[in-house]
């Protein structure tokens, strides 16, 4: 008898391990291709490069909530207040040189008494500047300068709100005032006594932890002659040197 040919279904182990060794290529990389330096071949390789890419993105997940940290953080510099700011109640203004503020030239009311705050800042804080002085007050900045109304033996508050150095420093001027007639002969014109309360305190913010909140200045009293002249305060923070003068005018 003739011997059978082989069967065809003798070549089905080879054609799958052919298969396996595909699947095994896709799966391992060539370490000979890895090391040659060539481009990669399209295909096959992508899907390894994503798995890489995963792999690296789980092993390495603080590194990338650090950078966007400080992709925040830039941008919040960024946008920070400018180098002078005051502040109101309700909004931020820029500041160059505060608008002027006169009293007025008519009160409605005999009683009607008008304080005047004006806070400088000095280019230098080796000034003397104890007393007012034009020439040295004329090389200030004045960056508030508000003016409130109010009648004898009415409190009038004026609160002054200015941020230093991009945002970073804030100082407060906290100022009441309640103006008294004095005892006066009869057809003399009673002078004004003004019982007063200052504050003055700084807030600095802090990369890491709470505010620092510091007082600077505290003065209650009386004060006398605010129609002739001014009342200074001095005082310096974080080496600027600041100059509060206090004003007083009443209706003729």
């Amino acid at each position: 008898m003739r011997d059978q040919p082989p069967e065809a279904a003798s070549d089905e182990p080879e054609e799958l391990e052919e298969l396996e060794d595909l699947e095994d290529d896709d799966a391992a990389p060539d370490p000979e291709t890895e090391d040659s330096g060539d481009e990669p071949e399209p295909g096959p390789r992508r899907p390894r490069a994503t798995r890489r890419v995963a792999r690296w993105l789980q092993s390495n997940s603080w590194l990338v909530i650090a950078a966007g940290a400080a992709l925040v953080l830039t941008r919040v510099v960024e946008f920070s207040p400018p180098e002078q700011v005051r502040v109101d109640d309700t909004t931020v203004d820029l500041v160059g040189e505060a608008p002027n503020q006169e009293f007025s030239s008519q009160l409605g009311n005999p009683q009607a008494v008008q304080l005047r705050a004006t806070l400088r800042l000095y280019p230098r804080n080796d000034l003397d500047v104890r007393e007012p002085d034009p020439e040295l007050d004329a090389k200030a900045q004045i960056i508030s300068q508000p003016v409130v109304t109010t009648i004898y033996a009415m409190n009038a508050t004026m609160n002054q709100s200015v941020r230093l150095g991009k945002g970073k420093l804030q100082i407060d001027v906290a100022l009441d005032g309640t103006p008294r007639l004095d005892d006066a002969d009869k057809g003399e014109v009673p002078g004004i006594d003004l019982e007063h309360e200052l504050t003055v305190t700084s807030t600095e913010k802090r990369l890491l932890g709470d505010p620092e909140r510091r007082l600077h200045l505290h003065t209650r009293g009386s004060l006398t002659d605010l129609e002739d002249r001014p009342h200074r305060w001095v005082f310096i923070i974080e080496g600027k040197l600041f100059a509060l003068d206090l004003e007083l005018h009443r209706a003729v």
